[in-house]
């Protein structure tokens, strides 16, 4: 009797120990086969993303230095008032006239730190400042102004132009009307 319950003891035991110990460990090699799935398929991902970064970075790499800095003429990724107003000057001065009485208005929702600071946080989309100033001069020398600064590679909105007379004399000391004009333009750039 001892030989019949001595061998149903020990298969009792092997399929207790089986429960107790074995079973959980299957579920958890189970749980690891998902893990590692996943984590494959992450890695397949990464490899795709890695191969899309890589030939974005040959295209952009491929862009002419000289459209590169045109495009970031056109739409800055930040703001240098500055830079700005020397700009407008210099197509002033091309046009015989300069800038005076500068004014920067801030874009509402925007703190005035956030345009000097140009520190752009935030994702995606543009901001605006608004350059107000005068100048003086003849009227063909403003229309050559307003031109100018259409032409810019800056892109800049006129939001609003005013215009007060006088009398001035021109090179050759011959009086002619002048005109003290008050423009407003609108400059954007990315945040």
């Amino acid at each position: 009797m001892i030989r019949l319950i001595l061998p149903l003891l020990f298969i009792a035991a092997a399929v207790g120990g089986f429960f107790k110990f074995t079973q959980p460990m299957l579920g958890e090699i189970d749980a690891l086969k998902v893990e590692k799935a996943q984590l494959n398929q992450a890695l397949d991902n990464a490899k795709k993303l890695r191969q899309v970064q890589d030939g974005l970075l040959t295209t952009f790499r491929n862009i002419d230095p000289n459209d590169l800095d045109k495009l970031n003429k056109f739409l800055p990724d930040s703001i240098d008032n500055v830079r700005l107003i020397i700009d407008v000057n210099n197509i002033a001065k091309r046009s015989g006239m300069s800038i005076k009485g500068i004014r920067i208005k801030i874009a509402e929702g925007q703190e005035e730190n956030s345009v000097i600071d140009s520190s752009g946080g935030g994702a995606g989309g543009t901001q605006a400042m608004t350059l107000g100033f005068s100048v003086t001069g003849p009227y063909l020398n403003f229309q050559s102004f307003l031109s100018d600064l259409a032409r810019s590679l800056r892109l800049a909105d006129v939001e609003a132009t005013g215009f007060s007379s006088g009398q001035g004399q021109d090179t050759t000391g011959k009086p002619v009307d002048l005109y003290t004009y008050n423009v407003e333009i609108k400059t954007y750039w990315l945040k």
